[in-house]
């Protein structure tokens, strides 16, 4: 299988089990069905905090301010949402490829994945991203918390996590955490699987969380 991020090739839940998976994908130019590699092949529902509500009362209350509202002459309207505190520990999918052949099970730069391992605090770690290819990093925080943005005023909590520093930029979502070599000789242990960051800080799920979710084994 080819592992990578829910909101990669799932498109945040919309995805559908059989859907094209395409490499490039369409942002980097790549057009269906010339350039598909794979199909979907399951995903782990990422459950956000702010959801359209299917509440028929709440539904008409607010048609009825929303009608008030522009009666009157005012900009705003409101939306009936409901709020979920559901926390997630992964933001996961996996893909089939059409061709076992033409996927490559070592990493660009990396190598071949020596084992699965778990990310303590100071762990040197390296990755091969899409965007920003081979960077360097360590484990700075475990046992994270975060509110992670996924558009549209939409925000999933996530739990379990670790972060490392600025080793990632858009577009990297996705990309497989190792272990970088250090004192105890752990040279490519896959560790985490990247999925969100900023200018200063990566959030990485942890690789046996996102093992268990899918059930997958090296």
């Amino acid at each position: 299988m080819i592992l990578s991020n829910n909101h990669v090739l799932a498109n945040i839940n919309a995805g559908k089990v059989g859907d094209a998976i395409l490499q490039p994908g369409t942002y980097d130019g790549g057009k269906n069905p010339d350039d598909q590699i794979a199909t979907l092949e399951d995903f782990i529902t990422i459950t956000l905090q702010e959801l359209p509500s299917d509440c028929d009362i709440a539904g008409g209350m607010v048609a009825i301010l929303n009608a008030l509202a522009g009666v009157a002459g005012s900009d705003t309207r409101l939306k009936a949402i409901r709020i979920r505190a559901i926390e997630n520990l992964v933001d996961a999918a996996i893909a089939r490829p059409l061709i076992q052949e033409h996927i490559d099970p070592e990493v660009l730069n990396i190598g071949a994945i020596k084992t699965t391992g778990s990310a303590i605090l100071g762990m040197p770690l390296k990755k091969m991203g899409r965007t920003t290819n081979y960077t360097e990093g360590e484990v700075t925080q475990v046992d994270v918390t975060a509110n992670v943005g996924y558009g549209e005023n939409r925000t999933a909590l996530f739990t379990d996590q670790f972060m490392a520093g600025a080793m990632s930029q858009p577009g990297d979502s996705g990309s497989a955490v190792f272990s970088r070599n250090n004192e105890n000789n752990n040279d490519n242990e896959l560790v985490g699987l990247l999925f969100a960051g900023s200018d200063t800080t990566t959030l990485i799920n942890r690789i046996d969380n996102v093992f268990s979710a899918l059930n997958l084994t090296l």
